[in-house]
């Protein structure tokens, strides 16, 4: 479980379901991670498999999973992303569980054909398969074939409370040393081609040039890294952008920002903007998927389209020339995660989906 957005409301999950209804237990095909390590520490099971899913045979990794199932007995399960849907699912085949969930989080950009043939006939075998946005339904049912009646539309929850943090604006910019600033935007997500950091970057030479004191901050890691930090000394960009690595602070982080950027390719519904949005952060996205969903360009946010470093350029610069602007989205951005996206609603619909399927299951 490394540091992601699937991860963080994995964790979300287990620790705000009630304790007096809920037994839960963790477990992860590899290693735990940091966000297991931290819901170790905090005294929920976290059991890793120890598979290499990548040098070990399918079946193998499924044999796994069977005998964990086989010793656990759990009433529900409820995997995540593509790897755990598929080996689970294909673990609790006939042992009778009460109810088989499963999570997509991405819309369907790249469809391989395996995926959709397993994702096929394993939604046979599913009770529900839970989406959080309206597009990720429509691929779902579209590629994979899984009948209507098994889906399910459930949006993401923000832990609103966490977003608050007690530090201002100039200590949270003295923390991560700043000074000054005419504009601080910053970006959260791996640092892979699904996120469009490229993009962001090459948009950053023209906001250069009419923003002298810009400071990017680039938060995440994975396998583009090397590849965005050579694009910076290309472009000579060094004294602008920074690159935080991995971070757990992100509500400081978020303080210390005039605005967020989510320049996606393609997505299911972000929960990193959704937190900066829940942080009263104006935005700038792609419109893609989950995000224009969740915005309304000009009311709530900013969208522009995925992949075109002069339209976000000149969404940046338009926000940077009117604060008051800046201002309004803010607000309306948490309105919008307080009325729609709020932990609280997400976890009261799943208890209700879990309950609904042990009744069923024990035929009460």
């Amino acid at each position: 479980m490394p540091v992601g957005g699937a991860e963080d409301l994995v964790a979300a999950i287990v620790q705000g379901l009630d304790p007096q209804r809920f037994a839960v237990s963790v477990a992860t095909l590899g290693p735990p991670g940091p966000v297991g390590q931290e819901l170790r520490a905090r005294g929920y099971e976290v059991v890793s498999l120890g598979l290499d899913i990548k040098r070990i045979s399918t079946w193998r990794i499924v044999g796994a999973v069977r005998r964990r199932l086989k010793a656990d007995r759990p009433d529900i399960l409820h995997t995540h992303l593509y790897h755990p849907n598929l080996y689970g699912r294909l673990g609790a085949l006939g042992l009778g569980l009460s109810g088989v969930v499963a999570a997509v989080h991405n819309s369907y950009t790249q469809v391989k054909l395996h995926r959709r043939g397993w994702n096929f006939l394993l939604g046979w075998a599913t009770d529900r398969v839970l989406v959080g946005s309206a597009q990720v339904w429509q691929d779902v049912r579209r590629y994979d074939g899984v009948p209507s009646s098994r889906l399910l539309l459930m949006p993401y929850g923000i832990p609103l409370a966490e977003l608050n943090p007690r530090l201002s604006r100039q200590e949270a910019r003295e923390r991560l040393g700043l000074s000054g600033g005419d504009l601080v935007m910053g970006a959260v997500g791996r640092l892979e081609e699904q996120k469009g950091h490229g993009h962001l970057l090459a948009a950053l030479p023209e906001l250069q040039r009419q923003i002298p004191d810009l400071v990017v901050l680039i938060v995440g890691e994975g396998r583009e890294e090397e590849k965005l930090k050579r694009q910076v000394r290309e472009l000579r960009l060094a004294s602008t952008v920074r690159f935080l690595g991995t971070r757990r602070d992100l509500p400081e982080i978020f303080r210390a920002l005039d605005l967020f950027v989510h320049p996606s390719l393609w997505e299911g519904l972000p929960l990193a903007l959704l937190k900066a949005m829940g942080a009263g952060l104006p935005v700038v996205a792609t419109r893609v998927s989950g995000s224009q969903e969740a915005i309304e360009d000009g009311v709530n946010g900013c969208l522009v389209a995925p992949g075109d470093p002069e339209a976000l350029a000149r969404a940046i610069l338009e926000l940077h020339r009117h604060p008051e602007a800046r201002q309004r989205l803010g607000d309306a951005a948490r309105r919008t995660v307080v009325e729609r996206y709020s932990l609280e609603a997400m976890l009261q619909k799943l208890e209700e989906l879990y309950l609904d399927l042990w009744r069923r299951g024990n035929r009460i």
